[in-house]
């Protein structure tokens, strides 16, 4: 009967320790996507306070211009001065996180957006600093659509 006892005492254990385990990490993933939501919201409907709100202060930007074929190395302060250019201006486009991973306070994500003429794969590494998520850098690839019957 003590066997049995044990036994049922490990499993409600674990189970416990599963829930547990299982609310962080919903909580965690709720959280990340939060942050990619107010990068790609606030991108969206020219809210700079959430855009700017997704980024670490000292997050850089990363790509190889689709046109010239040269890297460039921007600080996120530059591109956030550019989009408070449009800060209000909604834009017409469309987005989608693609995938995420969590690892205790790091993450990595996938978004794409879709703006009619072009398409934008957005890469993501994020950082748990003091509580919150936020972007620490991005990379992207452009794709410029090409005109049908042209």
């Amino acid at each position: 009967m003590q066997k049995i006892t044990r036994i049922l005492f490990m499993l409600a254990l674990t189970f416990a320790a599963s829930t547990v385990l299982f609310a962080q990490s919903a909580e965690e993933k709720a959280a990340v996507e939060k942050t990619l939501w107010n990068y790609l919201d606030g991108g969206t409907y020219g809210d700079t306070t959430r855009l700017i709100a997704a980024f670490h202060p000292s997050a850089s930007m990363k790509f190889v211009d689709n046109k010239t074929g040269e890297f460039r190395d921007v600080p996120i302060e530059t591109y956030l001065n550019n989009a408070r250019k449009n800060a209000g201006k909604t834009s017409d486009r469309k987005c989608r996180v693609l995938s995420y991973d969590i690892d205790g306070t790091a993450a990595q994500a996938k978004v794409e957006i879709d703006f009619g003429t072009g398409m934008f794969h957005d890469y993501f590494n994020l950082l748990k600093i003091n509580g919150e998520w936020k972007i620490v850098s991005k990379i992207f690839y452009r794709i410029d659509k090409q005109e049908k019957g042209g």
